[in-house]
């Protein structure tokens, strides 16, 4: 939506980048439960290491291979981004992968070596991924803009009790005292 493209471009203009997430117990659910399109379609709108993603989709194809999904395996190898670099930067981890892929099955002691498994690697991956995410209070703005004003208001920008429009970046004029009428004649 069009909130998402604006912090987009906030975040790609000032290079900082805020790898906050709804609900970070969701994330961390999604990846150990292995929801792996809400995974990745979180994971689009962070800023994740290069070495984590490809982690995180070498994972994917691991799952989608113990599964019998060979051709789908084979063609997330051949089609995404990260394991393609994967295949530039570490060779012979693409091969691995590749070659296992290539198999008309595969056993899960070949895909998860070292005593680990499917369930060990889903909480290391989402250890990983959890520390690239901020938690961000939900009232972490609205606590921002009260502390400036109150720096202002210390560096004598603004007068001492006056009330601020965040809106139009001005202190409100005081409202003058309304004439009235005297009630009784004297």
């Amino acid at each position: 939506n069009s909130l998402n493209q604006s912090l987009g471009s906030l975040q790609s203009e000032s290079q900082v980048f805020l790898n906050a997430v709804a609900n970070p117990e969701s994330f961390k659910s999604d990846v150990l439960k292995g929801n792996w399109d809400r995974v990745l379609n979180t994971c689009r709108s962070l800023r994740i290491p290069t070495p984590k993603l490809v982690t995180l989709h070498e994972q994917i194809v691991l799952e989608m291979m113990e599964i019998g999904e060979m051709q789908l395996a084979r063609s997330i190898l051949a089609e995404s981004e990260v394991l393609l670099d994967m295949k530039k930067d570490h060779p012979d981890r693409y091969l691995r992968l590749q070659h296992q892929a290539n198999k008309s099955q595969v056993d899960a002691n070949d895909i998860y070596p070292d005593g680990m498994n499917k369930e060990k690697t889903r909480a290391k991956l989402a250890g990983d991924l959890m520390s690239e995410v901020v938690v961000v209070p939900p009232s972490r703005l609205l606590s921002l803009l009260n502390q400036s004003i109150k720096w202002q208001q210390h560096q004598g920008l603004l007068p001492p009790g006056s009330m601020f429009d965040a809106f139009r970046g001005t202190a409100l004029a005081r409202p003058d005292e309304a004439d009235t009428v005297p009630s009784s004649k004297a």
